[in-house]
């Protein structure tokens, strides 16, 4: 109603959200990209990690866990949420991500690159190393568990201080 629209607009920590037609199949492959959501990987890939994490802590498989391109977190947050879930203090979660959008393709170095799609102008992919960190600390989950590799991954993962890793997931 009006009114409750004149109040939120009062308090700047308040959002209006207006409800939109979403796809449930779309949404479930991952195949959107939510306005509001942590994540756009969908269920069936966040099943997944579900069932890899279980997996990597019923098996004892030792090792930290990573995701590499993590946009708003999502993933990586519900990683750390497992971990926490099953009490689990001796292991890493990292985030290794540019932090600043999608590279540009180079179809000259990489031939292939020429069938992906070009994202690199696409403002919404660009999530700051800060904004995950809040995402994060909005659930309680940002501690010294989780660790960011900030860069484009080609100067970042071959020196990243890793020991040894359980489960890679790479977006």
């Amino acid at each position: 109603s009006s009114d409750l629209y004149k109040r939120a607009k009062k308090h700047p920590d308040w959002r209006i959200v207006e409800p939109s037609a979403v796809d449930a199949q779309v949404r479930a492959e991952g195949k959107d990209w939510p306005e509001n959501g942590e994540t756009m990987i969908g269920d069936a890939r966040l099943d997944n990690i579900q069932q890899c994490v279980t997996s990597v802590l019923d098996d004892d498989i030792p090792g930290d866990l990573i995701e590499a391109g993590v946009w708003r977190g999502g993933a990586a947050i519900f990683m750390r949420a497992m971990l926490a879930a099953h009490g689990v203090t001796d292991r890493k979660v990292w985030l290794a991500d540019s932090f600043a959008g999608m590279p540009a393709p180079r179809v000259d170095e990489y031939p292939a690159d020429a069938e992906m799609p070009d994202h690199s102008g696409i403002s919404a992919l660009s999530v700051s190393v800060d904004q995950v960190k809040t995402n994060f600390a909005r659930y309680g989950l940002l501690d010294n568990q989780v660790r960011f590799l900030v860069g484009w991954f080609k100067d970042t993962l071959p020196s990243a201080p890793i020991e040894r890793l359980a489960l890679v997931r790479g977006d």
